[in-house]
């Protein structure tokens, strides 16, 4: 079941810095959109960072390239399209949930035609002293930045389906703000096996950036199960004046892997489990979405049959739909179910077992979290946003 989301406000001056990698040359303290020194006090705009404590920023990051940027929270390494290193500064600071990066800028732009694709353990923040636009693209989706193992899940991890060379079963889907979908069951015409549970929903405030969880791998049949779908890692924006996202934020899980099929026998093969949706949170004293803000779950993949491989799942979508289930592969394999979405938070419920390999159950959505005096969300947000 869906929960209403309530984050607890923390203090300004919370956490300790883990140690800074300022790469942006000098360090004055460019608190104004425009990287003059003049603007609001950096100290306000982020509940979840101790932003006094935070490295002066070397100016504004402005990504307006086209093409896909790539971001290593580990590292902290930021390469463009042409993979060029572009300097900036970061930090590794401890968070509510564990260590965090964070890009810290006296403006942050991701210009039209750009996109951020941030990968790695740490879940990423970024901080803007003045105005953070997003007019591109940020990706933080399918095992992006933050995402969690199913180690660090425990519960909210989907479960494996169980094996069966008549007919493997399906395996979970990744829950986090909702839980994911059990894996259909396989081997209908015979002794049936069982889909792998659903991974629960966190049930908590998260007390900073977390990332989801993945799904359940798919039981073995005459050849191996598909591969559970990465949960969505996590984004924190804030800003000391205004996060406006007119492009895309995406945090969505990826699609389970459907049942493999090795060219000879039935294959039978469960498919894996969709990921969860990760979390996306935005903070300021305004902030503006008319675009799209979706962590989104992954769909199930296919189960194998009658010789032929699954289809895989789709990731969570950049939109309120959902993503589909695996489907149109082995003729005798179930397919996966729908991931969740805005209307339709906890994956879809399984397919109905054929005489092959069981479909991956669907990852449940993540988490959207606005946090402002003023607001105008007219864009698409999925899940509905908690406050």
């Amino acid at each position: 079941m869906r929960w209403v989301l309530s984050l607890l406000v923390l203090g300004a001056c919370a956490f300790e810095p883990r140690g800074a990698a300022d790469d942006g040359g000098d360090d004055r303290d460019d608190a104004g959109g425009g990287g003059d020194g003049a603007g609001p006090d950096a100290c306000v705009g982020a509940s979840w960072l101790d932003t006094c404590a935070l490295p002066p920023p070397a100016g504004a990051l402005i990504l307006d390239g086209p093409g896909t940027y790539t971001y290593d929270t580990e590292s902290g390494e930021l390469r463009d399209a042409q993979d060029e290193r572009v300097d900036h500064t970061s930090v590794v600071v401890a968070g509510g949930e564990g260590d965090v990066r964070v890009i810290v800028a006296s403006a942050v732009t991701i210009g039209a035609g750009a996109e951020l694709r941030a990968t790695g353990d740490l879940p990423l923040a970024i901080h803007a002293h003045g105005d953070l636009i997003v007019d591109g693209a940020i990706d933080v989706g399918r095992g992006g930045a933050g995402r969690r193992s199913a180690a660090a899940c425990a519960g909210s991890a989907g479960g494996t389906g169980g094996d069966n060379s008549g007919g493997a079963a399906g395996g979970g889907g990744g829950g986090f703000g909702s839980a994911g979908a059990g894996g259909g069951n396989g081997n209908s015409d015979g002794t049936a096996s069982t889909g792998g549970g659903g991974g629960a929903a966190l049930g908590r405030a998260p007390t900073g950036p977390l990332g989801g969880c993945p799904g359940g791998r798919g039981g073995e049949g005459e050849d191996p199960g598909g591969a559970g779908g990465a949960g969505g890692g996590a984004v924190y924006l804030s800003s000391a004046t205004l996060v406006r996202a007119s492009g895309a934020i995406d945090a969505g899980g990826a699609g389970g892997a459907g049942g493999t099929e090795d060219g000879g026998g039935f294959a039978d093969a469960g498919g894996g489990g969709g990921g969860a949706g990760g979390l996306i949170a935005l903070e300021a004293p305004l902030v503006e979405v008319p675009g799209v803000v979706a962590a989104n779950g992954g769909g199930g993949g296919q189960g194998s049959g009658n010789g032929a491989a699954g289809q895989p799942g789709q990731p969570g979508q950049r939109s309120a739909s959902a993503a589909a289930g695996g489907t149109g592969g082995g003729s005798t394999g179930s397919d996966g179910s729908a991931g969740g979405h805005l209307t339709m938070p906890e994956g879809a419920a399984p397919a109905a077992a054929r005489p092959g390999g069981g479909g991956g159950g669907g990852g449940g959505v993540g988490l959207v979290i606005i946090r402002a005096a003023s607001s105008d969300v007219r864009g698409t947000v999925s899940p509905a946003p908690g406050a």
